[in-house]
């Protein structure tokens, strides 16, 4: 932790503002390691009102108040921005004699308030935040004893902010590393052009899916998808128009699959659906509507326009065929499909 700074503390409204919201403590609960200085200070200076009061734009605000009932009072009405101003312990022999502050409602109440004695809160880059200060009910002096030890314990106040500001960016660091885990495991998962889930990903739920119609026997399908004329695409209109041809055919595979179904792009131009709960004369209902948008949906930005097509195989998901085998099958399909003409969909 930085060493707490000894040198005179520099005030600057706006700067001094800044060096305060760094801290993130205005306006938090009371808490016992802020009050027990307190009351370490009060006892110290046999002062029967201490506080830790921080200096915000319009009020001085107490994170600790011992033998008085608020937890802010006005600016205008503070002592403690007159004691960070200057270097070492303020000292308000009797506040009633002294003009700056004879007219405070501290001094006129009921039972007022006449001595006052804050060390300021100084950072280790030396701004003033605000005071650990004692006040008594009678006009007095402090001891240079006394006032050495409010010191010392002002910069116990300046430590247990430091160390609140290193917890708090532990504890960002923290959100920001869990953050950084969760987009690498999505990363993992996710092909980066389309969004879509990778062969790696798509193959680990495959496998799972197959143990879940072995115990449940319920049917599922599986459709891939080859883009017509790819290299044709990349060759005419350059590369980046044949990554807008892929991030269309996810985005549309996107509207016309259900929440339920699992699209992923397996490999170059080449996607691979899973269908769950579904019979094949469902999928091929859904592989017309892939068809369908398609021939709806030119790839944006591009003249004359440019309308893709797919070739699809079709395939029941059979739990007790080796998946290798299925998806030999299926890619053999989709080629028939292609010899046949493409744009069109040839069931397995």
């Amino acid at each position: 932790m930085a060493e707490i700074s000894s040198t005179v503390a520099l005030y600057d409204d706006a700067a001094s503002l800044q060096a305060l919201q760094r801290y993130g403590i205005l306006d938090t609960p009371m808490e016992p390691a802020y009050d027990e200085l307190a009351e370490i200070a009060a006892h110290v200076c046999e002062a029967p009102v201490a506080l830790i009061s921080l200096l915000d734009s319009h009020r001085q605000w107490f994170k600790a108040s011992v033998g008085l009932p608020l937890r802010e009072t006005p600016l205008d009405q503070s002592v403690c921005r007159y004691a960070v101003r200057q270097p070492g312990v303020f000292i308000v022999p009797d506040l009633a004699q002294d003009a700056r502050f004879a007219h405070f409602s501290i001094v006129t109440q009921e039972n007022p308030l006449r001595f006052y004695a804050g060390a300021p809160l100084v950072t280790p880059d030396g701004y003033a935040l605000g005071t650990l200060c004692v006040l008594d009910h009678r006009p007095r002096q402090l001891s240079q004893k006394a006032q050495d030890m409010l010191s010392a314990l002002a910069r116990q106040v300046i430590r247990l902010l430091e160390l609140k500001r290193a917890n708090d960016r532990q504890g960002q660091m923290l959100v920001e590393l869990e953050e950084a885990r969760r987009q690498m495991a999505v990363l993992a998962h996710t092909d980066v052009l389309t969004s879509l889930a990778n062969r790696r990903s798509f193959t680990a739920r495959l496998v799972q899916e197959q143990a879940l119609l072995q115990r449940d026997g319920e049917p599922a399908c599986l459709l891939m998808m080859d883009i017509d004329h790819f290299k044709r695409v990349n060759d005419v209109h350059g590369h980046h128009v044949g990554d807008q041809a892929l991030q269309l055919v996810a985005t549309l595979c996107r509207d016309v699959f259900r929440a339920a179904d699992v699209v992923s792009r397996w490999g170059g131009e080449e996607f691979l659906a899973l269908l769950p709960a579904t019979r094949v004369d469902q999928a091929q209902a859904v592989a017309q509507r892939v068809h369908a948008a398609l021939a709806a949906h030119p790839v944006p930005g591009v003249e004359p326009p440019l309308v893709l097509t797919v070739s699809m195989g079709l395939s029941n998901f059979d739990p007790l065929r080796p998946l290798d085998i299925t998806l030999r099958a299926l890619d053999s399909a989709l080629y028939a499909a292609k010899r046949e003409g493409r744009n069109r969909t040839v069931v397995v």
